[in-house]
């Protein structure tokens, strides 16, 4: 499957996660290393932190709405950029994607501000 095809459908389980509040499959989504930059936090670092991240800010869930305005398909490494909207604030991303071993593609690296 194309690395663009499998981001799409990283980025719709995303997007589920978020509007259900579900921080334990959104946090399946990232790499074992991961590093979030997210406004307003230190860096977060590893699986274990990113979950516990989400638990403490997506409570009940969101909605969520991302508009990807770039994807660089680097072989096992892709970037992607663009923005994001919720009920309360918008901004940019950049994520680092890196294709796994069994072939699945995860989110490596994020980073984010407001607008």
């Amino acid at each position: 499957m194309p690395m663009r095809d499998q981001y799409d459908r990283l980025l719709a389980a995303y997007i589920g996660a978020a509007e259900t509040g579900d921080a334990e499959a959104m946090t399946r989504l990232y790499t074992e290393d991961v590093l979030l930059l997210t406004p307003g936090y230190s860096p977060i670092s590893g699986r274990q932190a990113i979950q516990e991240h989400h638990k403490e800010s997506m409570g009940d869930g969101y909605k969520l709405t991302i508009n990807v305005q770039d994807f660089q398909d680097q072989g096992d490494t892709s970037y992607a950029a663009g923005t994001y909207e919720t009920e309360d604030r918008n901004g940019n991303w950049l994520e680092v994607l890196q294709r796994q071993s069994d072939g699945s593609l995860l989110i490596h690296r994020s980073c984010s501000n407001c607008n």
